[in-house]
């Protein structure tokens, strides 16, 4: 399937965005990213949508980014050295990939139609972020939810900090992104991150049901229903997080690696993805523990 897709349907009131890249767990390349923008704008410009229905194809909802791309984001970032090899990227091309970065889900965590997640399989990283940047969730029962990528050297640099402190509470908000574990989808759902866990089979069936509801208000007041919301969560402060959200990415990918400690972007340019993955799991899990999913 290569890259994968996001694909786009509207029908009956809805407009169903689809993750499709089932072989990698919809984990999300580049070009996935840009066609989900693309999506958000038809919903958006089309007056019959009145609920964005976001789904994964297969198994998973989301495992995040694609990690063949991690890493390479920003190789056009710097200028030819002197022995005529590639500099590091600037810390300005760095940022301003980043905070594009960060807009695609300030994008649908301000939309003006109310989006509603159905989870399913892993829900993680930036998959996690596509979540919680909407409205409302209902998880599969097989809903593994978690930031196993703060493990990377980011400890906390989380775009969503603002968001999870108000709707986890500072406690859980920091055992979710310092101990970078993955919850079942009744941790999840007892921590605040989902509004509904529901049996796998059931997962389209409850969504329709919850999009019907939906699609039957009208289509001004579901408008000023969610910009009331976007005005409410602005006094807050939480939509801070998307000004300060770059800066801390792009700071956090800049650390020192300090000796004894898992360097994953090393391992990844001298061994590949799969084997920085599985080393990161295995660094931090403890003797007798399961490593996390990817």
């Amino acid at each position: 399937m290569g890259t994968g897709s996001v694909d786009y349907l509207a029908k009956d009131g809805r407009g169903y965005i689809t993750l499709n890249r089932p072989d990698k767990k919809n984990a999300m390349s580049n070009a996935m990213w840009r066609q989900l923008m693309e999506a958000y704008d038809k919903a958006e410009e089309d007056d019959d949508v009145r609920v964005v229905v976001l789904q994964g194809a297969g198994d998973d909802f989301c495992a995040g980014h694609d990690f063949s791309e991690v890493g390479d984001m920003t190789k056009g970032g710097g200028a030819k050295a002197a022995d005529g090899g590639n500099r590091r990227p600037s810390q300005r091309a760095k940022l301003a990939f980043d905070k594009e970065y960060v807009e695609r889900f300030q994008r649908i965590f301000s939309s003006l139609k109310p989006t509603l997640a159905l989870t399913k399989g892993y829900c993680l990283g930036g998959g996690l972020y596509l979540s919680e940047s909407c409205d409302l969730v209902i998880a599969a029962d097989t809903t593994r939810m978690g930031h196993p990528e703060q493990r990377l050297g980011l400890s906390g640099a989380a775009y969503f900090d603002a968001w999870e402190i108000v709707t986890l509470g500072a406690r859980k908000a920091r055992e979710l992104l310092l101990m970078a574990e993955i919850w079942t989808a009744d941790e999840a759902l007892a921590a605040g991150l989902v509004n509904r866990v529901v049996p796998l089979k059931d997962l389209n069936e409850v969504g329709e049901q919850w999009a019907e509801k939906i699609v039957r208000l009208p289509r001004d007041g579901i408008a000023m229903g969610k910009a009331s919301t976007s005005l409410a969560l602005e006094m807050l402060g939480v939509n801070g997080q998307f000004t300060y959200g770059p800066l801390l990415h792009t700071l956090a990918t800049n650390i020192r690696y300090e000796p004894g400690e898992f360097n994953f972007m090393k391992v990844k340019r001298d061994s590949g993805v799969k084997a920085s993955t599985h080393g990161r799991e295995e660094f931090y899990k403890k003797d007798g523990d399961k490593a996390d999913g990817e």
